[in-house]
């Protein structure tokens, strides 16, 4: 089945379960997951999920092969009735192809031990207020 791109990418994550949301998605577009930032399309991806489309709006949804789906009685997100599972998914060789896969992960020499995440750098502009006195004035350690 030729798909359509950009198009509308539903995918249950692998490693939290939650469902992802990916508009006008490219197999160019890494996916990841919005909650634990886990990749969602890796190269053996067919072998963990199953790929629907929706026949009418075009919609790829992916789901773990332990959720169950009901393709002849579940409405898609337009209401019809024309999901279909999709054999074999080729999502994965797609983004493998197009170099989706290959996220450079970052390198733990790289990151300053003493970077705190929670406050942000001191403002070059000495007039301004400075956001991280909000930090330093905690009601509970006066």
């Amino acid at each position: 089945m030729a798909f359509r791109e950009p198009r509308d990418l539903l995918i249950e994550c692998g490693g939290c379960g939650i469902e992802n949301m990916f508009t006008d998605y490219t197999a160019a577009m890494p996916a990841v997951c919005n909650q634990c930032r886990e990749r969602q399309i890796w190269p053996n991806f067919d072998e963990t999920h199953h790929e629907y489309c929706c026949q009418d709006c075009g919609i790829s949804i992916c789901l773990k092969q332990s959720t169950k789906m009901d393709v002849a009685s579940t409405p898609c997100r337009c209401g019809k009735l024309k999901i279909s599972k999709v054999s074999p998914s080729t999502i994965a060789q797609e983004a493998e192809a197009a170099g989706a896969t290959h996220l450079e992960e970052p390198n733990p020499s790289d990151i300053d031990p003493g970077f705190d995440w929670f406050r942000s750098e001191p403002e070059a502009d000495p007039g301004r207020s400075d956001f991280n006195e909000l930090f330093d004035q905690d009601p509970g350690h006066n």
